[in-house]
This record gives structure tokens, sequence and C-alpha cells, in this order.
């Protein structure tokens, strides 16, 4: 490996590509790499040379000229990059199309790129949401005079759980996630009251219909999804974004995740001596159940 790339291990793939003199057959693989990292972030070195009409010999010796010990070390930094802008397994919500990408992944890979992916949902995070967004949020529920948890399919357990840890420290807390009947619970939203929404892709018809019954009811909402043009972000007074791009045919929650603990960290904070009273009465109970 030549000097300057051990020093620079964090170089692009085009600032590796600058620095060094390609060959004409190394120039035709990297400027494709460059415009087709979502397509060659999946390929071998055996299917990249015959997607190119050169030979696999040609692939090897450009991985090495870019400074990588291996055509495999080489394709996850292809991955990487594709990752990083957002285009690796999950150009489709459709599930089996994304699982017939992500099986493209070498399995040695899949841990690296995860990991990677779990970092760059804070780097988004910190971009897509800022401070005031999260601790007016968490004011608005804990202001709220019931706070009503909703989540459908794929959100339902990340709803469950967060209507779980704030009833540890807030009164009032509704759960609106069950498949049947949870209009029930629903019809009762009203103006003082605060929806907390959870949805991603392929969004739940039921979401939308508990976004219509707490438009109709003027309750405040908050919504937690993928973009602030998802279907179900209509009236809401605070949305927070979450990036679902992942390496499965799942989509990622980790930014979901991270959202949630920053607005049970505030609230635990703004809930006060009447948080610390509750938690001490239910851990009361909760001694004598052996539920924790």
């Amino acid at each position: 490996m030549p000097a300057f790339l051990k020093k620079e291990l964090l170089m692009t793939l085009e600032e590796r590509g600058y620095a060094v003199k390609l060959t004409k057959n190394e120039k035709i693989i990297y400027e494709f790499v460059l415009r087709n990292k979502d397509k060659a972030c999946f390929m071998t070195s055996t299917a990249l040379a015959r997607e190119l009409g050169v030979g696999d010999t040609s692939v090897i010796r450009l991985s090495r000229t870019l400074g990588f010990s291996s055509f495999t070390e080489f394709r996850k930094a292809i991955q990487a990059e594709a990752l990083s802008n957002g285009n690796l397994a999950s150009l489709s919500h459709v599930p089996y199309e994304k699982k017939q990408k992500a099986d493209a992944i070498a399995l040695t890979e899949i841990p690296s790129l995860v990991r990677q992916n779990f970092i760059r949902k804070a780097d988004l995070d910190f971009a897509n949401n800022t401070d005031g967004k999260y601790q007016e949020t968490a004011e608005m529920i804990v202001n709220a005079e019931k706070k009503y948890i909703a989540g459908f399919r794929n959100t339902a357990g990340l709803a469950d759980y967060f209507a779980t840890i704030l009833s540890h420290v807030l009164p009032n807390i509704r759960r609106v996630n069950h498949k049947d009947g949870f209009e029930d619970e629903a019809i009762d939203m009203g103006e003082k009251d605060i929806l907390i929404l959870f949805s991603l892709p392929r969004y739940s018809q039921n979401a939308a219909i508990v976004l219509e019954i707490a438009q109709k009811a003027h309750c405040r909402i908050v919504v937690l999804t993928d973009k602030i043009t998802a279907p179900i972000t209509a009236g809401a007074a605070k949305v927070i974004v979450n990036d679902i791009e992942s390496v499965s045919f799942a989509n990622s929650i980790a930014g979901m995740v991270l959202s949630m603990e920053i607005l049970i960290s505030l609230i635990s904070k703004i809930s006060g001596q009447q948080g610390r009273e509750r938690l001490k009465t239910l851990d009361k109970y909760m001694a004598k159940t052996g539920l924790y």
C-alpha cells in the first residue's frame, strides 16, 4: 500500500482515485463504481469484470492500486459510501425486493455495515431533529392531559415500549396499538390531549385512521416517522424524522430508538418530583409482584 494511503485510511473513493495513476481498464472500473455505488456494492469481482468486459485481474489490481488489501475490502468501502448516501438496500419499501438486494452482501460484512449504519443514524438525527424540537416535544407530552401512544404492525412494539416507560413517570398514558378495537380508545381524544404516533413504510391504514380521529378532536399530534412528507404527518405539531435505511429486508428502527431515548430522558427530567414519587409508589408494588 502506498505510504500516503496508510496515513489516509478515511479517504473517500474519489480522493483515492485522484491520488493514484490508473490504467485504462482500471479507469473504466473506477468510473463505473463511482457512478453506480448502489449496484457495485453488491457485485463480486467476477460480476463487475463481466459487466464491464474486463478481466478479473483488472478489478483486483484496481483494489490494490486504491490502497485496499483485497477486493473484499474495496467492496466494503463501496458499501459504506452507498450506505452514507442512503441507497444501499432500501430503495424499495417492499420487503422481498429489499431482501433480494441485501442477500448479495457477504455474511462476514453485515455486522460492520450495521454498526456503520447505527453511527450514521446518530449523525442524521443530529441534522434532522434539533435539541429544541426534542425539548418542545417532551414538554408537550408532559403537559398534555392524556397521552395517547399509537403504533401498528412494525411499530406496535415501539409504541408499547414507549407507553410502558412513560407510564412510570407520567399519569394518563393510553395505548392505541391493538389490532382490533383501537378506535374504542382513540375516540376519547380531546383538545387537551396529545397523540404520539409511530409509523413507518408501508404506513398502516390504522395509523391514518387514528390520525384522522385526532385531527377531528383538535388533539395535538406528534409523529415519529421516516420523512417530513410522509402521508401521516398532516396536522402534526411536531414531526421527528428517522432514517430507516438498512442492510436487511426490515426498516431500521435504530434512529427511532434513539429518538425515544432522547424523549424519555427529557421527560424524566421534566417530570421532576411528581415523576420520582410515581416511581417510588410503582416500585413498592412491583417489589410485591416481582415483575420489574
